[in-house]
């Protein structure tokens, strides 16, 4: 079912929820699969992150916010774990598309200054 994200609180959860990599349905693995970790996900929820508004399928909340660790800007969506209703679960996320980038500057008033995913895939595109 789609519906829009939520804004973020995180003073209302205690810990992030996370599934073993080879459990069935892992969140951590499914996450790795888009060459984001769990070190990745903290760096940005302890970082100048923000709450966007998107349509979401299997999330209640949307945020961007830096990965200074590799210079990028990532798209992380969450939901409150089916565990305990105090933890946040990562669902999935990707390196940010540029309206979700342009929305960053917007809000925080900041210009990202790391890598930006268009041009690191026009690059990619010249050299093969």
């Amino acid at each position: 079912m789609t519906k829009k994200s939520k804004p973020l609180n995180l003073d209302e959860f205690d810990a992030l929820d996370w599934d073993e990599e080879d459990a069935e349905g892992s969140n951590l693995a499914h996450i790795l699969e888009h060459d984001i970790d769990d070190v990745a996900v903290e760096n940005v929820l302890d970082d100048d992150w923000i709450s966007v508004e998107m349509v979401v399928n299997t999330a209640e909340f949307a945020i961007v916010g830096p990965d200074r660790r590799w210079d990028r800007m990532l798209t992380l969506l969450f939901d409150t774990s089916h565990k305990q209703g105090n933890w946040l679960r990562p669902v999935t996320g990707w390196e940010s598309e540029p309206p979700e980038l342009l929305e960053w500057e917007r809000v925080t008033g900041g210009k990202w200054g790391g890598r930006r995913k268009g041009r690191t895939e026009q690059r990619r595109k010249r050299r093969t």
